[in-house]
Protein backbone atom coordinates (compact mmCIF):
# COMPACT_ATOMS: atom_id res chain seq x y z
CA UNK A 1 0.00 0.00 0.00
CA UNK A 2 1.13 3.61 -0.78
CA UNK A 3 0.33 6.92 0.70
CA UNK A 4 0.58 10.40 -0.45
CA UNK A 5 1.34 12.60 2.53
CA UNK A 6 0.45 16.27 1.68
CA UNK A 7 1.97 19.07 3.74
CA UNK A 8 0.69 22.56 3.30
CA UNK A 9 2.11 25.90 4.48
CA UNK A 10 0.55 29.49 3.86
CA UNK A 11 3.48 31.89 3.79
CA UNK A 12 3.27 35.08 5.59
CA UNK A 13 2.64 37.71 2.77
CA UNK A 14 5.57 38.01 0.45
CA UNK A 15 7.82 35.16 2.39
CA UNK A 16 6.75 32.30 -0.08
CA UNK A 17 10.30 32.74 -2.17
CA UNK A 18 12.25 32.68 0.89
CA UNK A 19 10.68 29.78 1.95
CA UNK A 20 10.71 28.25 -1.14
CA UNK A 21 14.42 28.44 -0.58
CA UNK A 22 14.56 25.75 2.52
CA UNK A 23 11.41 23.78 1.27
CA UNK A 24 14.33 22.88 -2.10
CA UNK A 25 16.34 21.57 1.00
CA UNK A 26 14.09 19.42 3.29
CA UNK A 27 12.37 17.68 -0.40
CA UNK A 28 16.33 17.27 -1.29
CA UNK A 29 16.93 15.56 1.43
CA UNK A 30 14.27 13.45 1.32
CA UNK A 31 14.98 12.16 -2.05
CA UNK A 32 18.12 11.55 -0.95
CA UNK A 33 16.20 9.09 1.35
CA UNK A 34 14.60 7.68 -1.67
CA UNK A 35 10.94 9.20 -1.30
CA UNK A 36 9.15 10.13 -3.94
CA UNK A 37 8.86 14.31 -3.20
CA UNK A 38 7.24 17.10 -4.89
CA UNK A 39 6.64 20.70 -4.30
CA UNK A 40 3.95 22.70 -5.54
CA UNK A 41 3.12 26.58 -5.46
CA UNK A 42 -0.24 28.21 -5.48
CA UNK A 43 -1.89 29.57 -9.10
CA UNK A 44 -5.41 30.31 -7.80
CA UNK A 45 -6.75 30.41 -4.31
CA UNK A 46 -4.76 31.47 -1.26
CA UNK A 47 -1.93 33.32 -2.09
CA UNK A 48 1.45 32.56 -0.84
CA UNK A 49 0.85 28.68 0.05
CA UNK A 50 3.45 25.93 -0.76
CA UNK A 51 2.70 22.49 -0.95
CA UNK A 52 5.41 19.25 0.03
CA UNK A 53 4.14 15.82 -1.39
CA UNK A 54 5.50 12.73 -0.64
CA UNK A 55 5.06 9.59 -1.67
CA UNK A 56 5.71 6.93 1.60
CA UNK A 57 5.40 2.73 1.20
CA UNK A 58 4.83 2.47 5.48
CA UNK A 59 3.41 5.11 7.55
CA UNK A 60 5.28 3.19 10.18
CA UNK A 61 8.38 3.83 8.57
CA UNK A 62 7.69 7.18 7.48
CA UNK A 63 7.14 8.63 11.22
CA UNK A 64 9.75 7.00 12.70
CA UNK A 65 12.15 8.91 10.67
CA UNK A 66 10.27 11.84 11.53
CA UNK A 67 11.02 11.66 14.69
CA UNK A 68 14.37 10.48 14.22
CA UNK A 69 14.98 13.27 11.81
CA UNK A 70 14.18 16.28 14.18
CA UNK A 71 15.45 14.42 17.45
CA UNK A 72 18.79 14.37 15.38
CA UNK A 73 19.27 17.89 13.78
CA UNK A 74 22.20 19.51 13.15
CA UNK A 75 22.97 23.52 14.42
CA UNK A 76 22.57 23.98 10.24
CA UNK A 77 19.01 21.72 10.17
CA UNK A 78 17.70 23.33 13.37
CA UNK A 79 18.58 27.27 11.60
CA UNK A 80 16.70 25.99 8.31
CA UNK A 81 13.96 24.77 10.15
CA UNK A 82 13.47 28.07 12.30
CA UNK A 83 13.66 30.13 9.01
CA UNK A 84 11.18 27.93 7.50
CA UNK A 85 8.45 28.31 10.58
CA UNK A 86 9.67 32.07 10.76
CA UNK A 87 8.19 32.57 7.03
CA UNK A 88 5.38 30.63 7.15
CA UNK A 89 2.00 31.64 9.43
CA UNK A 90 0.02 27.79 9.35
CA UNK A 91 -0.13 24.68 7.89
CA UNK A 92 -1.84 21.34 7.73
CA UNK A 93 -1.11 17.32 6.87
CA UNK A 94 -3.37 15.64 5.19
CA UNK A 95 -2.72 11.81 4.23
CA UNK A 96 -4.30 9.75 1.17
CA UNK A 97 -3.99 6.20 0.55
CA UNK A 98 -2.90 6.14 -3.37
CA UNK A 99 -5.43 3.91 -5.57
CA UNK A 100 -3.83 4.26 -8.41
CA UNK A 101 -0.27 5.33 -10.14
Amino acid sequence: MKYALRNTWVCQRGKSPEAMTGFKAVAENYRNMGVVTRLYVDISGDMDVIVMELEIDSLDGYFKDHRAFYAGMDDATKGLIDGLNENTSSGKRVLYEIIEL
